[in-house]
């Protein structure tokens, strides 16, 4: 039927051909955050992968210099760094693109927000503009020079180098290139994350070859680049005449291997100096120690544990208020909490708590429970004796920390062969190194893996197991090769908080 010929008629008739149209183009908020989660996955797991190129780079260099290993190292470095030198240029090559997308669609640095729905810049860029012919024809070049740089390594990778350009499957027969297949009509969220994939595939290959090259020189030895002063001494406070000891040295370490440093139990990030800082609260009356774990790896490249303990005292006051677990107080649990006081029996002590919806409660002599509620920074315990204030304390209320997420008890990041990964029935959930003994429940999660056909496919799980299109996915899906995101992980604590914890990424070998 042909429109009519009013014009507020015809108005309003093409204003439902275009809302139609953009109905037709609408992506769901679903989609998106999927790919955004893909994409913040894929980027995390590039740094991974370069940390370790730095650490096996270093390690080879140093290699160069020690009599034993110089000849071979000398061969292999510079085919090392030539990997790198390649992997680079194309490496900043695809961050530009990045760039150019994120600029059309209108971001905004301050927020990070951009048009992640928009389909016409990636249209428009990578097809249009020719930028996605460029990019497979630099991939391609890329593959090639870096078989190129050693018969070994051609050998070695020629089938097995994770940089897959074969074209993508598609029903849309207009998407007849490489390049219209993957970037056309697509959502700039959609585009960003297909160009992370290819720089964690560039970064991946890089980070084989130059182990390869390394393993023909010999194992991976940590370099210590860094060095600074140790200096202690026996106390800080001392009386006439007592003998104080000094200690002096000096400790090196490499930035590229950090060791992971927990002081009370809680995870402590390292300095400038290579050192943990942490206040603690001297707490109660008494000796106190505290467990210090330094994890790290040596020169053999073997993991190491050391494990201290360091012993304090606090002096008499006219009151002690002391946590018995832990410097703050937890929402949702049972604090203990020991009180003592001078001038006055255990039965003539009162304390009271104010700030945070606190309530305290006497389990015994000289101990105490408190609960808490809200979250503060001024959470203060008053202890009365025969109705005198003997001492004030004043203590930090937090939420339990979040819990960690596990599959089988491997940590994220690690390798797990298929078949055991096949094996694990669902996620767990736990928090380690924390005094309470906390249970916790996961509810949902979803788990997600490339296939074959370069398809990312995921089932999403309520509870802690795998359901029935989880262990289908597993059975078809994780390979050697492959990587396995599971995120949107939720856990039930104790405290009845269902909290959203970080998720998790294997690497199947």
């Amino acid at each position: 039927m042909a429109l009519p010929r009013e014009p507020r008629q015809k108005m309003i008739n093409m204003m439902y051909l275009v809302l139609t149209a953009l109905l037709a183009l609408n992506v769901s908020a679903e989609i998106l955050n999927a790919f955004k989660t893909v994409n913040n996955s894929l980027e995390s797991s590039v740094k991974t992968v370069n940390n370790s190129t730095e650490t096996v780079m270093g390690s080879l260099l140093e290699k160069t210099t020690k009599p034993e290993s110089a000849e071979k190292a000398k061969i292999w470095y510079p085919k090392a760094q030539q990997v790198q030198q390649l992997t680079k240029s194309l490496n900043e090559y695809i961050s530009g693109l990045k760039t150019k997308i994120l600029t059309a669609s209108d971001y905004n640095p301050e927020t990070k927000n951009y048009k992640e729905d928009n389909l016409d810049v990636p249209t428009r860029i990578m097809v249009e503009k020719g930028e996605g012919k460029k990019l497979k024809q630099m991939l391609e070049q890329y593959k090639a020079d870096l078989l190129e740089i050693d018969p070994q390594i051609k050998q070695q990778f020629a089938t097995t180098l994770p940089i897959d350009l074969s074209m993508p499957p598609t029903k849309n027969k207009g998407n007849n290139s490489w390049e219209a297949a993957y970037f056309r009509m697509v959502p700039s969220v959609a585009a960003l994350t297909i160009l992370s994939k290819f720089q964690n595939d560039v970064k991946t290959s890089e980070n084989k070859i130059i182990s390869y090259c390394h393993e023909q020189v010999g194992k991976v030895e940590v370099r210590f680049d860094t060095y600074t002063a140790i200096v202690g001494q026996s106390t800080t406070y001392a009386m006439p005449g007592q003998e104080i000891d000094v200690m002096a040295g000096v400790g090196a370490f490499s930035k590229a291997a950090q060791p992971t440093i927990t002081i009370n139990g809680a995870n402590v990030p390292i300095g400038e100096d290579g050192a943990a800082h942490m206040k603690i609260n001297g707490g109660g009356l008494g000796d106190h120690s505290i467990p210090v774990k330094i994890s790290y790896v040596d020169q053999d490249n073997k993991p190491q544990v050391i494990e201290k303990q360091i012993q304090y005292t606090v002096g008499q006051s006219n009151a002690s208020i002391a946590l018995d677990k832990m410097n703050v107080l937890y929402i949702g649990v049972d604090n203990p909490i020991t009180i003592a006081a001078s001038g006055g029996g255990d039965d003539k002590i009162v304390p009271s708590i104010a700030g945070a919806g606190g309530t305290i409660q006497k389990v015994g002599n000289g101990k105490y429970i408190a609960r808490v509620k809200q979250q503060s920074d001024d959470c203060k315990i008053t202890v009365m004796v025969d109705g005198k204030v003997a001492g004030i304390s004043q203590f930090r209320v937090r939420q339990i920390p979040d819990a960690v997420a596990t599959v089988g008890g491997f940590p994220s990041g690690e390798n797990v062969p298929a078949a055991t990964f096949r094996a694990q029935g669902g996620v767990g959930a736990w928090i380690k190194d924390f005094p309470f003994d906390l249970k916790y429940k996961v509810t949902q999660f979803t788990i997600s893996t490339d296939s074959d056909d370069g398809d990312i496919v995921e089932a999403q799980c309520t509870g802690n197991a795998f359901d029935d299109k989880a262990i289908n996915l597993i059975k078809t899906h994780v390979k050697t090769g492959k990587t396995v995101y599971i995120d949107g992980i939720r856990a039930l604590g104790e405290d009845g908080q269902n909290r959203k914890i970080p998720s998790l990424v294997y690497y199947i070998k």
